[in-house]
């Protein structure tokens, strides 16, 4: 008994030691991030389009927009744009874990500290009522000491450990994003979001937002992921077996690769105090069974708000 007892131990210690350093290793992000000026009033605007949506925080600077991606990431091409722009960044030691803007889980051991431009970007509308969008020739305001993944990647994406940091209004006809501190009074809370639902989403570099969702009378947990392209929702093949309507083939990409997936062209959505029919997409990936983008659902603008947890729709008028 006293020899299980002297393996048993050190070996606990060890796994104890190990979460520490994942925990510490994932935490020490952004802990001296700062908007300046703030971002009052949800003036900091900037163009929101594409497939997968793309934030253009300022001319020649465009970040994927996913609330999958645990940490946000910075390409060498984008480092090197900041650079030209007269913006200081820092390489160093630095590891970050989690997921990145492509689906895939991975280790940094360099990060780049930079201060990014944000914003600056005026939206009106002309005389046919469509929305014109210029830049005012300055950023509205600058985000100090971000911290970023070095990348390989092509791409650079904005994730959850910064924009858990803003309530994020998404204007559906303007195409565009604006950073609040407060919810405007124009909006109301349509649905309740969890946090870190699984064992593991402690281990990550940001809160987990998940979403109870209700798709053909079954409710679940569906993580929210802007990052999911095209699909309003995913569900797994698996459940296939449980759909009310006849499927059809199709397939759909991700940043990676494409699947061979079957769509429900009338799911019905419970959502909140919402509901209504869109395209549910039965496919199997190496990211959650289970996510909707509610970006991909919804045609209206709305607010996500993630350390609120709730997402809000713009009142009727």
């Amino acid at each position: 008994m006293k020899k299980i007892l002297l393996i048993t131990i050190p070996i606990v210690a060890v796994f104890v030691m190990g979460i520490a350093i994942i925990l510490f290793i994932t935490r020490s992000t952004q802990k001296n991030f700062h908007a300046d000026p703030s971002v009052d009033d949800c003036e900091v605007v900037m163009p929101l389009s594409g497939t997968p949506f793309f934030l253009e925080i300022a001319p020649g600077l465009k970040f994927k927009f996913d609330t999958g991606a645990d940490m946000s990431s910075l390409s060498e091409n984008d480092a090197e744009t900041l650079r030209k722009m007269g913006y200081e960044v820092k390489e160093s030691f630095g590891p970050i874990l989690g997921r990145d803007g492509y689906g895939d889980f991975v280790y940094s051991s360099r990060r780049y500290t930079v201060a990014l431009p944000v914003g600056g970007y005026v939206s009106e509308k002309d005389s046919t009522g469509n929305a014109t969008v210029t830049y005012s020739g300055h950023p509205a305001t600058m985000f100090r000491n971000v911290d970023f993944a070095k990348t390989d990647a092509t791409i650079s994406t904005l994730g959850l450990d910064v924009l858990r940091k803003f309530k994020i209004e998404c204007r559906f006809n303007e195409h565009m994003a604006a950073l609040c501190e407060q919810i405007p009074s124009s909006f109301s809370k349509v649905v309740e979001m969890e946090h870190n639902i699984h064992l593991t989403d402690i281990l990550w570099s940001a809160v987990r937002p998940y979403l109870i969702v209700s798709v053909n009378q079954h409710p679940n947990v569906y993580q929210l992921d802007t990052g999911l392209q095209r699909a309003p929702v995913k569900k797994p093949a698996s459940s296939i077996a449980r759909a009310k309507h006849s499927l059809r083939k199709d397939s759909l990409s991700t940043m990676r690769e494409t699947f061979e997936a079957y769509v429900d062209d009338e799911g019905w959505i419970d959502f909140g105090s919402r509901s209504g029919t869109k395209k549910v997409y039965y496919y199997d990936n190496n990211e959650d069974d289970f996510q909707i983008n509610p970006l991909n659902v919804f045609q209206q603008d709305l607010i996500i708000d993630i350390e609120g947890k709730g997402i809000y729709f713009r009142h009727s008028i």
